[in-house]
């Protein structure tokens, strides 16, 4: 009788131990709500080369192109130069 208890005992055991793992990878592979951001187009700063997001870069109209920036410097050196 008590090897029953012992083997039932462990299977209840593993089944639960089954159950949480199984619940941990499932939950990993959804979507985590608004963690999925679109992707933005990103602009070459034509002075030190960094990428930035148009709508948060400065800019600046020259020889018919917008020219985008990541800083007031980079404007700054840009405009001297041009």
């Amino acid at each position: 009788m008590l090897g029953w208890l012992r083997l039932l005992f462990a299977v209840l055991v593993i089944r639960l131990i089954w159950k949480f793992v199984s619940n941990v990878v499932s939950a990993a592979r959804q979507p985590r709500p608004g963690g999925a951001k679109p992707r933005v187009a990103l602009v070459r700063d034509p002075v030190c080369g960094t990428y930035v997001e148009p709508s948060r870069a400065l800019s600046t109209r020259a020889g018919g192109a917008t020219h985008y920036f990541c800083s007031k410097e980079c404007q700054r050196s840009f405009a001297k130069s041009a």
